[in-house]
């Protein structure tokens, strides 16, 4: 087969900056504070971080006090699906602190 040639795209219009969104909606023209956004940001990811964290070292303390040896099987399938759940709320609430 023979490499197809590379390609270029023109853009037209430059990307909707962040947060931008409603500013259509918005009369007043306002424009967001994007530091103020990240920095909000930030901080909703220092505390999922710290959720994970907290999972990665409670659960070895948690199964070793389990006298059961399938407790390491169920804490480990729970602590998936914690992650997934961590994961979900984060991306909404960074999302919803954007918008």
């Amino acid at each position: 087969m023979t490499p197809h040639p590379e390609r270029r795209v023109v853009v037209s219009r430059s990307p909707a900056a962040l947060g931008r969104a409603r500013d259509r909606f918005d009369p007043d023209g306002g424009v967001p504070d994007v530091p103020a956004i990240v920095g909000r940001q930030s901080r909703q990811a220092l505390l999922t971080v710290g959720a994970v964290a907290g999972l990665l070292v409670g659960v070895p303390v948690a199964a070793a006090w389990a006298p059961v040896p399938w407790a390491w099987a169920a804490l480990s399938l729970g602590v998936q699906g914690a992650w997934v759940a961590l994961a979900v709320l984060h991306l909404r609430r960074a999302e919803r602190l954007e918008t």
